[in-house]
């Protein structure tokens, strides 16, 4: 089924889709907040519709092009890098709420461009140090939203 990039593009955007509609099925579900800006569902819903219509476009636009050359599956060394960005992934939610999210995400973040980008330390952290940064900046204090702080509880 998954021979050429087209077909594997295909199906990448009809379950991306499928997730951003169950992601707006469940959100929808999500009774009121405790009066902050936005709505607990807002975010989520976001979510679901930018992965439904990401999904969606990606595989109405593989659709329409035509069969491609087939693609070579990935050797051991590409297995193994899939499961170590899985593994990383699985950590980074397990230590979500006792480290926090802006530590997890800084740690994951300069982990990920180190081992898969190859770039330098102080480039990963650079980078790993913007994306916390953003992320509480934007999400925390500029959308008031609840994130598990762990280590960081002491921030406004």
């Amino acid at each position: 089924m998954l021979e050429t990039k087209r077909s594997g593009n295909i199906a990448s955007g009809f379950f991306l889709a499928l997730l951003g509609l169950l992601t707006l099925w469940a959100s929808a579900s999500i009774d009121e907040g405790a009066g902050g800006h936005l709505h607990p569902r807002a975010f989520p819903m976001l979510l679901g519709a930018l992965l439904l219509a990401g999904g969606g476009g990606l595989a109405v636009s593989a659709a329409a092009q035509a069969p491609g050359k087939p693609i070579d599956w990935p050797d051991a060394r590409g297995w193994k890098l899939w499961l170590i960005a899985l593994g990383s992934l699985v950590l980074f939610v397990a230590l979500a709420r006792p480290l926090g999210f802006l530590v997890c995400s800084f740690v994951f973040v300069a982990g990920f461009i180190r081992y898969f980008g190859r770039y330098r330390l102080p480039v990963a952290l650079a980078w790993a140090m913007g994306v916390a940064v953003f992320i509480y900046v934007v999400f925390v204090r500029l959308l008031d939203l609840t994130l598990p702080m762990g280590l960081l509880d002491f921030l406004p």
